[in-house]
């Protein structure tokens, strides 16, 4: 059974003020994490209610997700764009 994707409104404010060619290579990114979570996790870390979150790099931004097993949910909860 697939991963859903879900993002994070604030996620979706920062892709929105990106050009269009670099929304659509995140987007693309956000949906190979969701074909294969753990294979882009770099980095884990707990948030404050103790969840491990991933974190990655794509093209020098600082990607931030959860991997909801029970609900079969991939949550793209942050995303740092240095530009």
């Amino acid at each position: 059974m697939p991963f859903r994707l879900l993002i994070d409104a604030d996620v979706i404010d920062t892709l929105m003020r990106l050009p269009v060619l670099k929304r659509r290579q995140y987007l693309e990114f956000f949906r190979r994490i969701q074909e294969f979570p753990a294979n882009y996790s770099e980095l884990q870390e707990s948030d404050e209610t103790g969840r491990i979150l991933d974190a990655c790099v794509f093209h020098g931004a600082e990607v931030r997700y959860w991997t909801d097993h029970a609900d079969r949910h991939v949550k793209i909860l942050r995303l740092i764009v240095n530009e």
